[in-house]
């Protein structure tokens, strides 16, 4: 049986709710599935807001967000910013989402064990 408060699960829970809330945006979730897509390796504020047709300041915000949340990490390059994946932090995220459902689907096969 999982014991929802103990110091992982409140750790793992609050990074889950920064991740959430950092992918509960449309334009953040298009820009990780264009990146995701191979259509471009990086991106700067400036390529997101013309492809995403946003204004330079919302375009940064965004990514701003991304990156704080670690799926994205930022390097400058002459005049430009790049944002990239942040491999490592998104083999961490996934983990703790893992671990998430992994609770949440056996929870739900002993209900169904239960009900046959």
């Amino acid at each position: 049986m999982l014991r929802i408060n103990t110091e992982y699960t409140c750790d793992i829970s609050k990074d889950l709710e920064e991740l959430f809330k950092a992918l509960s945006n449309i334009n953040r979730l298009t820009l990780v599935y264009i990146l995701a897509s191979g259509q471009m390796e990086k991106v700067s504020v400036t390529e997101m807001a013309e492809k995403m047709g946003l204004t330079q300041p919302a375009a940064s915000q965004h990514l701003k967000i991304l990156k704080t949340a670690k799926i994205l990490n930022a390097k400058k390059q002459g005049n430009y910013i790049y944002y990239t994946f942040n491999h490592n932090a998104l083999i961490n995220h996934k983990e703790k989402i893992d671990f998430l459902f992994g609770c949440v689907l056996t929870k739900c096969d002993q209900t169904k064990q239960k009900n046959e």
